[in-house]
């Protein structure tokens, strides 16, 4: 393997998790490989967010994907599958139909360009090489050489999609442990994981992997919400906090629905992951942990499971009994969280612990 070759494949890997790299990562790819442009694309590709281009193809990508003139053949013959090697065009198509092909004649041709070669990085997701008529189609050596980075880059593909689920999973754990409910979902809206505070029913839940209202009005008004957020990942635009209440047939308190869009990871491309949304019960207690009472404060376990008690709304005769001690000694325990806490007045008590929820 030639130091170029090596060189394109280090930056692929980083391109991968790194996705303001993408361009150069292709360069370096289309340089090492004889060609003029190369482009990383989830298939099926419905908008300019599924792709990453090197410099050279950047001006000829929107037309390429969504002008008038289609990649006919590739699109009905050439589908992703790790099968299969580097596919150069002779592969599915042969020199007549090339000849007299619309995309290679009035859409490849006029640009400079003539030759493709496609392999199968994943199951969605696609690579492919072009260059001029002139250097001819991809055959010998220069085919052995795309074959012998496939591995590679193949590699590489199922290394990034396990960094970016490791560090979404780290992501929804950091939620859970804060007690917000949080859910990731993939560019069409479908969730892909939740954390175990996340709960559902009560006009929220998730039917055929997605997030459902069950009354017309919340529905319609939740897919708004989150088409504006995975929307704004796929755009590129800079991330915008969103936020919407829904009711809650029982009359309770709302849901309250946070959406951030994750902008890094559809660049990406190799993170199925477009949006991140925290849910927040509003009637759930607010409980901090005993660890961190303890580590604070210095509360014992009687006064972690006391206060925190009190701040969920409980009287104190009410928490007393519950701990199954007398109300004395729960007031004698009051007035030592008082003391570790500086503070005097039991609101002045919750209003601190509240703010560790």
């Amino acid at each position: 393997m030639t130091t170029d070759i090596e060189t394109a494949i280090e930056s692929f890997r980083d391109a991968a998790i790194l996705p303001d790299r993408w361009t150069q990562a292709l360069d370096q790819i289309a340089r090492a490989c004889n060609s003029e442009g190369a482009t990383v694309v989830l298939v099926p590709t419905t908008r300019a967010a599924d792709a990453a281009v090197s410099s050279e193809l950047r001006p000829h990508v929107r037309d390429h994907l969504f002008g008038p003139i289609r990649d006919r053949l590739r699109d009905e013959r050439v589908h992703p599958d790790l099968r299969y090697p580097f596919m150069p065009d002779f592969a599915y198509a042969s020199q007549q139909e090339i000849g007299r092909d619309s995309y290679y004649q009035e859409f490849l041709a006029p640009r400079g360009l003539g030759w493709n070669c496609t392999a199968a990085l994943t199951r969605d997701m696609m690579i492919c090489v072009k260059r001029g008529f002139s250097r001819g189609p991809y055959e010998g050596a220069d085919l052995q050489a795309l074959n012998a980075t496939l591995p590679w880059l193949r590699a590489m593909s199922r290394t990034a999609r396990m960094t970016w689920r490791s560090g979404f999973s780290g992501q929804l754990s950091a939620f859970e442990r804060s007690g917000r409910g949080a859910l990731l979902l993939d560019r069409r809206g479908r969730v892909l994981q939740a954390n175990r505070c996340a709960k559902f029913g009560d006009g929220l839940d998730v039917v055929d992997d997605r997030l459902q209202a069950p009354r017309a009005a919340e529905r319609h008004k939740l897919q708004q919400f989150l088409a504006a957020v995975i929307d704004n990942a796929l755009t590129h635009s800079p991330p915008q906090s969103r936020t919407i209440a829904l009711p809650r047939p029982s009359g309770r308190r709302p849901w309250l629905l946070d959406g951030i869009a994750c902008t890094d990871a559809v660049r990406s491309l190799h993170s199925r992951a477009a949006a991140l949304v925290l849910i927040t019960d509003l009637e759930a207690p607010l409980r901090p942990s005993h660890q961190a009472l303890h580590q604070l404060f210095g509360f014992t376990p009687v006064e972690s499971r006391l206060a925190c008690a009190l701040l969920a709304g409980h009287s104190l005769q009410q928490t007393a009994t519950s701990l199954a001690i007398s109300e004395g000694h729960a007031r004698q325990r009051l007035k030592a969280i008082f003391a570790k806490t500086g503070t005097a007045r039991q609101a002045e008590l919750t209003a601190l612990l509240a703010k560790l929820g």
